[in-house]
């Protein structure tokens, strides 16, 4: 009777020392912690964590840019979770109230974000987990790039936002069997000029933001390949082709059936 006791107060406290209280900064992160089965453990979340639904339940801490330090802190989190890029001030802030916090590096490539699952997922304790979620992802990605891809013009945002060669968005487009046009610009974002685009004529366009027949009224838009062979797609789910996390993965693949449709 003694050794049952004993091993069920084992049992109990080892339950107790995997508990953890986690804050998300980033929507990405926080969609890859419900993946890997944790959601239950978040105590806050960014005022951009929309997903699951049931992130929207979730105490909000901020913008994930200056996020409510105070707030964070009154969560009594174990762990922070943030991105490098997003400032070493509120790292700095966090941590200077004694609260561990995990600056995870930008993602730049669709590989990254399959690294981020299993950094995520080892600050958990889960990386058997993680290891199954990034195998999952990695094996919706298409294998076989088209011999001829499309030269495609990505634009993230209006005003002609747009990404470079260092950005996931960009590797997203590869792997779906496009050729983002700006893809040798060693930057993630910036904003080009509509004289530039037309220039390299885009075969495809993917708006994230704006409608078709709003790009078709642009100043010589109809001349454009793009145009002219109805590829001005505006149909993908825009948080999830925009953030690094797992949703971007079938979107890729919807993306590739949609190029591979308008050949």
């Amino acid at each position: 009777m003694r050794n049952i006791f004993l091993a069920a107060a084992f049992l109990l406290l080892a339950g107790q020392a995997q508990a953890r209280r986690v804050v998300s900064l980033m929507p990405s992160y926080t969609e890859i912690i419900f993946e890997l089965g944790a959601g239950a453990d978040l105590v806050g979340v960014s005022n951009f964590c929309n997903w699951p639904p049931a992130a929207l339940k979730v105490e909000k801490t901020g913008d994930y840019l200056r996020p409510n330090v105070e707030k964070v802190y009154s969560l009594k989190p174990d762990v922070v979770f943030t991105g490098a890029w997003a400032g070493p001030s509120t790292v700095r802030q966090l941590a200077s109230l004694g609260l561990k916090v995990v600056s995870l590096p930008e993602e730049k490539s669709a590989a990254d974000i399959l690294n981020t699952v299993r950094l995520i997922a080892a600050e958990l304790g889960l990386k058997k987990e993680g290891e199954r979620l990034a195998k999952r992802l990695g094996a919706q990605a298409p294998r076989k790039a088209p011999e001829k891809p499309l030269k495609v013009y990505i634009e993230a945002d209006a005003g002609g936002w747009t990404t470079g060669g260092l950005s996931f968005i960009s590797d997203a487009v590869r792997l779906a069997g496009g050729r983002n046009i700006f893809g040798g610009e060693k930057r993630g974002y910036f904003q080009a000029s509509w004289e530039e685009t037309l220039l390299l004529d885009p075969e495809a366009v993917i708006l994230l933001a704006g409608t078709a027949e709003e790009f078709a009224a642009r100043p010589m838009a109809k001349d454009l390949a793009a145009v002219k062979a109805g590829r001005v797609i505006t149909t993908l789910d825009r948080d999830a082709f925009s953030r690094p996390g797992p949703r971007l993965f079938s979107e890729i693949e919807r993306l590739r059936k949609i190029l591979d449709e308008k050949k």
